[in-house]
C-alpha cells in the first residue's frame, strides 16, 4: 500500500470573528492559525453532543472542518453536522472544509503536512481503510448545497478545500429540522 504525503500551506490563512472548530484530531492547527491574527479570541471546540449545549444559534462568524468528515462514516451524521453548523453560523457566516477525496471502494493512507504561521509544520496522519465510506468532494458539495453558497473550491492531490457562505436569513434558520435526543 502506497502512503501519500500531501503538503498544505495554511500560513497565510486569516480567520476573523468568532470561530467554531469542529475537529477531531487536528493537533491545534486551527487554534495556532487563528491566534496569530486575532486578539481576545473566542475559539470553541465541539466534541460530541455534550459540547453542543453551550453553543448559541447564529453566534459564529466562521466554522472550520479540518479533515473531519473522513472520521464520520455515516452520511446522515455528516448531514446533521452541516445542519447544525448552518444554525450556529450567523447569516453571513463562512464554512471552511478541508478533507480527503475518499470515494466508495477506495482507501486512503497518508500524512497531511500543514504549514502554519511561524513556519511551523504540523502533521495529520489519515488512515481510512473503510471501503464503503464516502467522504468524496462530490458528496460533500451535495451535503452543503441546501444551506451554503459555494464561494471557493479547490482540489489538489486527493484533498479538497471548500469555502461556502451561509445562505439563509434568520427566519429560514428556524426551519432546519434536526432530530436529536435532549
Amino acid at each position: 500500500m502506497i502512503k501519500k504525503e500531501i503538503f498544505i500551506n495554511m500560513e497565510n490563512e486569516i480567520f476573523r470573528g468568532n470561530l467554531l472548530d469542529i475537529g477531531l484530531e487536528n493537533n491545534g492547527i486551527i487554534y495556532n492559525i487563528y491566534k496569530e491574527f486575532n486578539h481576545g479570541i473566542n475559539l470553541e471546540y465541539i466534541r460530541g453532543q455534550d459540547g453542543e449545549k453551550n453553543i448559541q444559534k447564529g453566534s459564529y462568524d466562521i466554522c472550520i472542518l479540518l479533515f473531519s468528515f473522513g472520521s464520520i462514516w455515516s452520511k446522515n451524521k455528516r448531514k446533521s453536522i452541516i445542519e447544525h453548523i448552518h444554525r450556529y453560523l450567523n447569516r453571513d457566516g463562512m464554512l471552511y472544509i478541508w478533507d480527503i477525496d475518499k470515494k466508495v471502494g477506495r482507501i486512503f493512507n497518508g500524512d497531511i503536512k500543514i504549514l502554519v504561521p511561524g513556519k511551523k509544520l504540523r502533521t495529520i496522519k489519515i488512515r481510512n481503510f473503510n471501503l464503503i465510506e464516502d467522504s468524496s468532494k462530490e458528496t460533500t458539495l451535495k451535503l452543503i448545497e441546501k444551506y451554503f453558497e459555494l464561494k471557493e473550491y479547490n482540489f489538489t492531490n486527493d484533498v479538497y478545500h471548500i469555502k461556502a457562505q451561509n445562505k439563509c436569513e434568520d427566519e429560514a434558520l428556524k426551519e432546519v429540522s434536526v432530530s436529536r435526543d435532549e
